[in-house]
């Protein structure tokens, strides 16, 4: 298994670093080859003697794909400098009413509760008035 993965290694290897198009320019007298992971690219120096050598490892068909989408990954642009708030400043009359209206609603629920309070206070007397006198006359007609 060891020498499989060695095999496919040198594989890719050799697929990543084997240039694959090769553009010579007449004019200029510039090479360029291309793989998929590095760009070179040679062109007549400045005396004419010497040749300049260019090696771009972010020029690669793999490898500018890969920077290409790492920038898209970047955060969008946070802020702005056409950047306008608008605030709603709430009118005073508009608050007093609601104020008010607030104030309507809480003494409704506070008679609605007294009444009930009320009512269920009656029945508890009435219950309690009821067992008193059934405990004080046991021969009464509603005893059984």
């Amino acid at each position: 298994m060891k020498k499989f993965w060695k095999i496919l290694g040198l594989g890719a290897l050799a697929a990543g670093l084997t240039p694959y198009k090769v553009e010579k320019n007449a004019e200029t007298g510039e090479n360029s080859y291309q793989a998929l992971l590095w760009r070179i690219t040679s062109a007549p120096g400045e005396n004419g003697d010497k040749r300049a050598i260019d090696i771009n490892l972010g020029e690669g068909t793999l490898t500018s794909k890969l920077l290409t989408a790492a920038e898209k990954k970047d955060e969008p642009h946070l802020f702005s400098d056409d950047l306008s708030v608008e605030y709603a400043v709430p009118v005073v009359e508009d608050v007093a009413a609601a104020a008010e209206e607030v104030k309507e609603n809480v003494a409704e629920a506070v008679e609605q509760a007294a009444e009930k309070a009320g009512e269920v206070v009656e029945e508890a007397v009435e219950t309690v008035a009821e067992a008193a006198e059934e405990i004080a006359d046991p021969e009464a007609p509603n005893a059984e």
